[in-house]
């Protein structure tokens, strides 16, 4: 995997344009590794500019972690949280089912302009009341945490909740199901011990392309919004593209992500032993 980001982060020094010509030149990503695996050696990780002020990766990467870790693993948890509730436990409510169908509206919008929409409103919101909830000056960081929670929350809700309710509508039409409701069993006790029990394995195999569509907001979020997150080693203010930073920003992302996908599990897993196998 490492040796993939490296191939990734090393593209704009593999290819690049010189006298109008392209040049391929996989040599100056070896340069640029090794020197990268020397530093590790040396249990430093390099350093980065932000601007004009250069600093430690190592001293930043893990406050950094830490910001997109919450916002990833928050975000993924109130899709999940939100599918189950509102795609299958509450589905049968009619105020759910039109509220699903705003969701499928909003979905035909890309996520990208879903945020930039957002952003504009907030700023509206800025003029209206003189009340701030984002920060777009390059110099600053980000006043808030939960503004770019929420539209970071939004592509996967929506994704993992169209699953979860078109998986609902068939399971709820077979014939164990019918059979459960004729001999007079409760509609939670159906919903928990049968529908939920057929709907997981849709809801396990669709968890990674959430966490995917979270990941490729977590950019457009961070680097929009101001968060301080991995993705400043990528996007850097102000400073030119780094290869050091730019492995460790990604590796990062890709490790946040197998962390936030065991840790959705393991709740998913406390849940069946509370609610489900009680």
């Amino acid at each position: 995997m490492f040796f993939l980001v490296v191939i990734v982060c090393g593209g704009p020094y593999m290819l690049y344009v010189e006298k109008e010509e392209v040049h391929f030149a996989p040599e100056r990503v070896v340069t640029y590794t090794v020197y990268l695996l020397q530093q590790i050696g040396e249990g430093s990780l390099g350093t980065y500019y932000s601007g004009n002020d250069e600093r430690s990766i190592a001293e930043d990467i893990v406050p950094f972690a830490i910001n997109s870790f919450e916002l990833m693993f928050y975000s993924v948890l109130i899709a999940v949280l939100a599918s189950l509730l509102f795609g299958l436990f509450l589905q049968r409510f009619a105020f759910v089912r039109y509220f699903q169908k705003l969701l499928n509206l909003l979905s035909t919008i890309p996520d990208f302009v879903l945020i930039f929409l957002s952003i504009l409103a907030a700023i509206q919101f800025y003029k209206w009341t003189n009340i701030r909830i984002i920060t777009l000056s390059p110099t600053s960081d980000s006043s808030n945490m939960w503004f770019p929670l929420t539209m970071l929350a939004i592509g996967p809700t929506i994704f993992l909740m169209k699953v979860i309710s078109l998986k609902y509508g068939q399971i709820g039409g077979e014939d164990y199901i019918k059979t459960a409701l004729a001999k007079g069993m409760g509609i939670w006790h159906i919903l928990v011990h049968h529908v939920y029990k057929n709907v997981k394995p849709f809801l396990l195999a669709d968890l990674k392309k959430t966490i995917a569509i979270t990941v490729a907001n977590l950019f457009i979020v961070e680097y929009l919004l101001n968060v301080v997150g991995l993705t400043r080693f990528i996007f850097s203010k102000n400073g030119i593209y780094q290869f050091n930073a730019a492995v460790m920003g990604l590796m990062g992302i890709i490790l946040l992500s197998i962390l936030v996908y065991l840790l959705i599990r393991a709740i998913l897993y406390l849940f069946e032993r509370i609610a489900v196998y009680k």
